[in-house]
């Protein structure tokens, strides 16, 4: 029999282990996109963050509508620039901006 008690944590213990968790994972999704700084500058990297890829396509977090738009139309620029820094199976062909 399984004594709940024993195998409970307190909610210290649990806050602790899922803030290590949650910063594991940053750590992870930030190398994933490590290219991303690189390829697009400094100042776009503020306002604009990768969130995931499927299927050769980069979905991309946005501060605001203005910027949304301002970085559609440089979209095949910044196709170009984040290809030069991915390996051949790594490449995307399209970005959509949230």
């Amino acid at each position: 029999m399984i004594d709940l008690k024993e195998r409970t944590k307190k909610p210290a213990a649990l806050d602790t282990e899922i803030s290590n968790i949650l910063g594991i994972y940053k750590k992870e999704k930030k190398k994933r996109f490590a290219f991303w700084n690189d390829a697009v500058g400094e100042k776009i990297a503020q306002i604009a963050w990768p969130t995931f890829k499927k299927h050769e396509i980069l979905f991309v977090k946005v501060q605001d509508s203005t910027w949304r738009f301002v970085l559609s139309q440089q979209k095949d620029e910044l196709i170009l620039n984040i290809n030069k820094n991915l390996k051949e199976d790594k490449k995307i062909k399209d970005i959509i901006f949230k």
